[in-house]
């Protein structure tokens, strides 16, 4: 009975121990993040450097509730008001992604949604949403808040998604891709067949993932995971199984098949996207990737805004129409 109590009681010390050293450690990480030097070489000038703070107790998810989001109210962060109304007895489009797809940074009739729209004579329904990846798509069609998504958007039969570079890094954190961040990234794992979202009432694992060590350690985890890992099948079988649980939800709501385009942005090249292409070839979706499509570069400044790195009009009014044609619309 003594052994088992000192053995609890040096355990108990040893957790101790490592929280202190823990806490001790963020301060210390912190310190080193929230200079002016290194916070503004990746942050708008504007911005506040943020304080040392744990999220513990209802922490900022990215993007969880859509009442009002789509209201088109800026061209930075509210999302994109449908286009193309007019064009009511024809089928719509519906477009997932991030802030390329939404258009970040351009007037509507400057993006991507307008010019389709307009060149194909089809409502589209731009549901992107800035800085976020593949879970945001999933979680718009099928969660709690879903009533949200097929209220406003009308039974489609023809999808997009536009997959960037950055999506792998937003997949895999554990809560910000910046290590002074305060929100977290909307994490599923594959279990059973189904997608399961991280438990965000867990205050123990919010702790964990507002810590800053855990953090930087972390994203370090994601460089070496990406590049040097063996990595490649893993992350292209979740990707496969965010677009495959995606297409198969909305065909069952809508009640028909579903063409689903994945459009390829490779500026710069994506992370293991031969063998994501191939995989997602193989199950039936349309792939399209910008190499393959033009031999302009699409790193120029004639094609991307070279003070916040996102494509301007003149991209896709290089890509529109060679997309379209891509996807035999």
């Amino acid at each position: 009975m003594k052994k088992f109590f000192k053995i609890t009681i040096i355990a108990i010390l040893n957790i101790f121990l490592l929280f202190c050293l823990l806490l001790i450690s963020d301060h210390i990480v912190y310190n080193a993040f929230a200079t002016p030097e290194k916070y503004y070489a990746i942050r708008p000038l504007d911005e506040p450097i943020p304080g040392f703070e744990y999220y513990i107790d209802k922490p900022y998810v990215m993007f969880t509730e859509f009442d009002g989001f789509f209201s088109g109210k800026d061209n930075f962060f509210s999302g994109r008001l449908p286009v193309g109304l007019k064009y009511y007895d024809k089928k719509p489009i519906v477009l997932f992604g991030d802030s390329y797809m939404y258009g970040q940074y351009l007037k509507p009739e400057q993006s991507f949604h307008y010019k389709l729209s307009e060149a194909i004579k089809r409502p589209v329904y731009n549901r992107a949403v800035s800085g976020t990846a593949f879970a945001t798509m999933y979680y718009q069609v099928d969660s709690e808040y879903s009533d949200n998504f097929y209220r406003e958007v009308p039974p489609s039969d023809t999808v997009f998604y536009l997959v960037i570079n950055h999506h792998w890094w937003r997949t895999l954190a554990l809560g910000d891709t910046y290590v002074l961040g305060k929100l977290y990234y909307m994490r599923y794992t594959p279990k059973h067949g189904k997608l399961v979202m991280d438990n965000y009432k867990n205050k123990f694992y919010n702790f964990i993932k507002s810590s800053y060590t855990i953090r930087y350690l972390n994203l370090k985890y994601i460089d070496w995971y990406l590049t040097k890992g063996n990595s490649a099948e893993k992350l292209t079988n979740l990707a496969l199984t965010y677009f495959k649980e995606t297409r198969r939800v909305l065909e069952e709501k809508w009640n028909t098949k579903i063409k689903f385009v994945v459009v390829f942005y490779q500026t710069p090249n994506i992370i293991h996207s031969e063998l994501l292409k191939n995989k997602l070839k193989a199950n039936g979706f349309v792939v399209i990737d910008t190499n393959e499509l033009t031999n302009e570069d699409l790193n120029s400044e004639k094609y991307m805004m070279k003070n916040n790195l996102h494509p301007t009009e003149a991209a896709w009014d290089l890509l529109t129409p060679l997309i379209i044609n891509a996807a035999n619309l």
